[in-house]
């Protein structure tokens, strides 16, 4: 019997005349077979094949209307080798730049910059494809980000909400200062030493601190450890978030890996399956605490917000570990990258780190301790944070949905069932929306507009968007409020410059893999 929460994807009507061209083609192979050589044969088969593909493409496809390119029309191996070379998101922004505001990136699938039609790609008629069902599923269960559809993971998505709420982050903020603060002194040693760092590593580990505590209140210090041997914590969490993502858009992966692949890739996949160990032990090490701080970290909350009313909407105990690793994913590449690009932002724009530091000893008078409450009145610093998360957005897209409903962009109408996107780095380059659109101005959100803000949508948009937003914000303005309210970040020595470029396949890093920065401790008010 199927569950309630059973998952329909409205398909692409099968079409009879696209049956008949289908049989004709068939009969013609079959044909070929019986009275041509064998190497004529093949020939004939897959030319008959190509034919194929290009007529549906061009006849009866349901985006036969759309723009777009030949290739993109009757084959996604563009799309792909886009994706296999990190490239996604700007293959499918390249595209709405040259054919406009709707194109088609690979076979039935399209995306666009319409703002309107947005809407309604990320409404609760929509499905998410298949790519999902893969990402979010770890050793058989299916987490939040793997339901396909708003039912199924309503439940555990309203949890989750309820825990991120504003009421909670107080409380969830006790957890924070202390890892930002011994951040802080970490740099403060590396600037007197005048050494550079590696943003991109030294944020994800006071991401992972602060995940690890504020999810179920364990204290891994991974920052007190980084002089140390790589901790295993650490190559599991980078080999999860590499491996998992390839395996999902390219499935071979995952047998080549497990059956054949070269050692490098056999050895992704156990460190990346040994996430798993990792959940486990933490769990483990969480139920045996003696003091149990059942409202103060976010799995407590989570458990404890569940009903019984429906035993099918609770996370089986069983589950947990696999929820554990996807939040632990979820809530540290965003906030770690994040800082990272805007420590590098405020560097190459000593005027706005200036006024960023003036407000932030205005705001904040004791450097070494300060209410969270108060860096929320920071206006500057959530412009900066904003402008970041706009020009360089951590999940920059395509993210995909099976529409359930039709879209017009430019008078085009494209029916339900077909694939459709936006992504934050096409909706965040709208330069409509944001004049000279390449430049880092966080000036423009002091007085943003309501078409800045819905074009803003790093955390995703619409009945999907991501639960922890909340907390993301609140873990970025601890990290820069202390950061810069105790030092400066300069340019770093040694390093030639190079502007950040994004290399994506599903979360985004840099094309580099780091993010070269260096402070100098500056207690001086501006």
């Amino acid at each position: 019997m199927p569950s309630k929460h059973s998952t329909s994807i409205v398909g692409v009507q099968e079409r009879p005349v696209e049956r008949i061209l289908g049989y004709v083609l068939i009969s013609f192979a079959l044909y070929a077979i019986w009275k041509v050589p064998d190497v004529l044969v093949i020939i004939s088969v897959i030319s008959i094949a190509k034919v194929r593909q290009i007529v549906y493409a061009y006849v009866f496809s349901p985006v036969r209307h759309i723009p777009g390119p030949f290739w993109s029309r009757v084959t996604s191996i563009p799309y792909r080798i886009a994706t296999f070379k990190t490239r996604r998101s700007a293959y499918a922004h390249d595209l709405i730049q040259e054919y406009g505001s709707i194109v088609v990136i690979a076979p039935d699938q399209v995306h666009t910059s319409d703002e309107i039609a947005m809407k309604t790609i990320y409404d609760r008629s929509s499905i998410k494809t298949s790519f999902y069902s893969n990402m979010g599923s770890w050793k058989g269960v299916v987490t939040t980000l793997g339901k396909l559809d708003y039912a199924s993971a309503g439940p555990t998505r309203t949890n989750l909400i309820q825990c991120f709420q504003n009421r909670n982050l107080e409380t969830l903020a006790d957890n924070i200062d202390k890892h930002v603060f011994q951040f802080v002194d970490v740099m403060k040693t590396k600037a007197e030493a005048g050494e550079n760092v590696d943003g991109v590593v030294w944020f994800r580990l006071l991401a992972l601190d602060i995940v690890t505590d504020v999810l179920w209140g364990e204290d891994t210090d991974l920052l007190g450890h980084a002089g140390s041997d790589t901790p295993e914590l650490l190559k599991r969490f980078f080999a999860f978030s590499q491996y998992n993502a390839l395996k999902s858009f390219i499935p071979i992966v995952e047998l080549l890996a497990k059956y054949v692949g070269p050692p490098k890739l056999s050895k992704l996949r156990r460190e990346c399956r040994d996430m798993d160990v990792t959940a486990r032990q933490a769990l483990a090490r969480w139920h045996e605490k003696a003091s149990k701080t059942h409202d103060r970290d976010v799995l407590s909350m989570l458990l404890n917000s569940q009903t019984l009313d429906d035993p099918e909407d609770c996370i089986k105990p069983e589950d947990l570990p696999a929820y554990m690793v996807e939040m632990m994913a979820a809530g540290s590449s965003t906030t770690s990258h994040t800082a990272a690009f805007a420590c590098w932002a405020l560097a190459n724009h000593p005027e706005a780190q200036e006024r960023l530091r003036k407000e932030l000893f205005e705001t904040l008078p004791d450097a070494t301790h300060f209410d969270m409450k108060d860096s929320q009145k920071c206006e500057y610093l959530d412009a900066v944070i904003h402008e970041t998360m706009r020009l360089w957005p951590m999940i920059p897209g395509p993210l995909e949905r099976y529409l359930g409903k039709a879209i017009t962009v430019d008078g085009l109408t494209v029916p339900p069932g077909v694939v459709a996107s936006t992504s934050a780095l096409t909706s965040g380059r709208n330069a409509e929306v944001f004049p000279e659109p390449e430049k880092w101005l966080p000036e423009r959100w002091l007085n943003a507009t309501d078409r800045m803000r819905l074009n803003w949508t790093p955390f995703g948009y619409g009945s999907r968007i991501c639960p922890g937003s909340n907390l993301a914000m609140t873990e970025l303005k601890y990290m820069l409020s202390a950061t810069f309210r105790n030092m400066r970040a300069v340019q770093p020595v040694g390093v030639k410059w190079e502007p950040i470029e994004l290399a994506d396949v599903f979360a985004a890093g840099t094309k580099t893999g780091h993010c070269w920065l260096h402070f100098e401790v500056d207690a001086k008010q501006p």
